[in-house]
C-alpha cells in the first residue's frame, strides 16, 4: 500500500505543477508583476552610504499593468524620492524595510493614481544593498 500513496502523491504534484505551468503561460500570475531596473541612491545622513535596490511591484490586476508601464518614469521618481530620504540605519532593520515597503506601495499608486485594491498591492525587494 505504501508505494501506491507515494506515485499517487507524485502524480497529484505532478497534475499541480501542470496547472500551474498552464496559467503562467497564459498570462495569468506574470501580467501581475511589473519590475523596476535597478536603483541606486545617496542615503541621507553624514555617512555617505548608497542604497542600490531591485523593486517588483504586485499588481492587484492585469488590467493595472499598462498604467504601471505608462507611467513606469514617474514611479521610478517617485521611489528615488522615498528612498533618498531613509537613513541607512533605519533601513537596516526589518521593521525600517517593512515600512519602506508600504511607502513604496503608497508611492507606486500616487504615481499610477490609483488605489491598493486596483493597483499596486505589494512591493517585493528583489535585491537590497546598503554600501
Amino acid at each position: 500500500m505504501r508505494p501506491l500513496r507515494g506515485w499517487l502523491l507524485l502524480l497529484v504534484i505532478a497534475a499541480l505543477m501542470g496547472a500551474v505551468q498552464a496559467r503562467a503561460e497564459e498570462g495569468g500570475k506574470d501580467e501581475l508583476h511589473a519590475r523596476l531596473e535597478a536603483l541606486t541612491v545617496n542615503l541621507r545622513g553624514p555617512e555617505h552610504r548608497y542604497l542600490q535596490v531591485e523593486i517588483t511591484l504586485n499588481l492587484a490586476k492585469a488590467q493595472s499593468m499598462e498604467r504601471v508601464k505608462l507611467y513606469m518614469p514617474v514611479i521610478r521618481h517617485n521611489m528615488i524620492l522615498l528612498l533618498t530620504s531613509k537613513e541607512p540605519n533605519r533601513l537596516e532593520t526589518n521593521a525600517g524595510k517593512l515600512k519602506l515597503m508600504r511607502e513604496a506601495v503608497n508611492a507606486a499608486n500616487n504615481a499610477i493614481d490609483l488605489t491598493e485594491k486596483e493597483g499596486v498591492n505589494d512591493v517585493l525587494f528583489t535585491a537590497f544593498v546598503i554600501q
